[in-house]
């Protein structure tokens, strides 16, 4: 009789658990959304605001907010300080953030520029272009993998970095040491940039991709990597305070001008300096990133709006969601896509520049202190523009209702315990 009460309770509580989590997660995903109305853009500027200033001073150091909309600026703002010793605030057009993984979509640009000039083609492999460094010679794939598949991550390098960069005391190696032996890894060990899998098949975060395609650019045109940039990209578009070059940055003084890199705990940290700056560290202000955004909304000096075009289209061994230096968040009814890129790198940076070439609007959120937020409202700003809720947002919804979904999980655990009780225990 009692083994047959236990079987019967603990058939009960875990009914009564699955019912809980299925309604909390059926909430999630059909009523779950960010307060705010699709469409409107006094809702998204009201929502925005608010999620930073809540979080200004408790869960970021400093952000900076620029919202598109028409190929038009319509709001620039930021919150938290620059600089906590001066107490000096985020100033729109000077103060430099660095942009973590948000540096590769800018570096696609300047590969995307090579292939414009005639001097590179994207389905090329890679390897006869590079003079100073070249894949280690045991390595299978080394000449089959090409410009276009490092540009999407499909070509089956296992580095899957995450460059962590160098204190400022220490000597940087060269890019051609860190692609033998990367000592800045964000995780795991120190180890090289090699192509082990086939090529085009799967799609794998690889920052050494971006490191390769860092010599390519300086192999092919003969100029360092940050002097290309700034002559073929960032000066044509306007981006004049910007720059992957801090060695620049400090003979000009424009050191003093970086936003301070706090950690989560809103400590300040210091500044790490990079080998792998196309895929990790362009230095540059939230004006000059807007200025970024529109050239991709509108004709621009640097790249044809075809070559545009066919960087945001899926690429083979990719889930459709990623292209030719740019993540694809979103397919959009009409053909086309939501597309942009995130950055997130220690001690708490978190970027995200994203936009949709139909409509012409664009967000971007620099952010210090924080390693999810931007990405976070990245993806609110993709339900305003959409209607449509991401599936990350979905999910941070459903983990929001948990503390909710155990409170009452466990009120009906006391029940049924209540219940076992007086049916085994009659004297209760």
């Amino acid at each position: 009789m009692r083994l047959r009460q236990v079987w019967i309770s603990f058939s009960l509580l875990l009914i009564w658990t699955v019912a809980i989590l299925a309604v909390v997660y059926l909430e999630a995903l059909w009523w779950g959304h960010p307060a705010l109305r699709p469409g409107n853009l006094t809702s998204l500027e009201t929502y925005l605001q608010t999620q930073l200033e809540q979080a200004e001073g408790r869960s970021l150091g400093s952000a900076a907010l620029l919202l598109v909309r028409d190929r038009e600026v319509v709001k620039a703002e930021t919150f938290g300080v620059a600089n906590p010793q001066m107490r000096s605030p985020v100033v729109a057009d000077q103060t430099l953030y660095q942009m973590a993984s948000v540096s590769k979509m800018v570096a696609a640009w300047g590969v995307l520029k090579l292939v414009e000039l005639g001097k590179v083609q994207l389905q090329d492999p890679v390897l006869p272009y590079l003079n100073r460094w070249q894949f280690p010679q045991a390595n299978p794939y080394r000449s089959q993998v090409t410009i276009a598949q490092l540009l999407s991550h499909t070509g089956g390098l296992t580095d899957q970095f995450g460059y962590a960069g160098f204190l400022p005391e220490v000597q940087l190696p060269t890019l051609e040491q860190s692609l033998t032996r990367t000592e800045d890894v964000a995780f795991g060990l120190p180890r090289g940039v090699e192509a082990q899998l086939a090529p085009g098949i799967d799609w794998r975060y690889s920052g050494g991709g971006y490191s390769v395609l860092q010599l390519l650019i300086e192999d092919v045109s003969g100029q360092s990597f940050a002097q290309f940039m700034q002559e073929q990209v960032l000066n044509p578009l306007g981006m004049s305070q910007s720059s992957f070059d801090w060695s620049a940055l400090a003979t000009q003084g424009e050191t003093t001008n970086l936003a301070t890199s706090f950690t989560e705990a809103l400590e300040p940290s210091p500044h790490r300096q990079y080998v792998a700056t196309a895929a990790a560290s362009l230095y540059a202000t939230l004006e000059d990133m807007g200025r970024f955004a529109i050239a991709n909304l509108d004709p621009n000096p640097v790249l044809k709006a075809s070559t545009l075009a066919s960087m945001w289209k899926p690429q083979p061994g990719t889930q459709s969601d990623w292209g030719l230096g740019y993540a694809i968040y979103k397919a959009l009814p009409m053909g086309g896509a939501i597309v942009g890129h995130d950055g997130n790198n220690i001690p708490a940076l978190n970027h995200t520049v994203r936009l949709n070439p139909q409509t012409g609007d664009a967000i971007v959120l620099l952010i210090s202190g924080n390693r999810q937020l931007a990405s976070d409202l990245g993806a609110d700003w993709i339900y305003w523009e959409t209607g449509r809720v991401q599936p990350e947002a979905q999910f941070r919804y459903w983990q929001a209702r948990l503390w909710a979904a155990g409170l009452l999980i466990s009120l009906g655990a006391i029940a049924i315990g209540v219940m076992f009780l007086r049916r085994t225990q009659p004297w209760l």
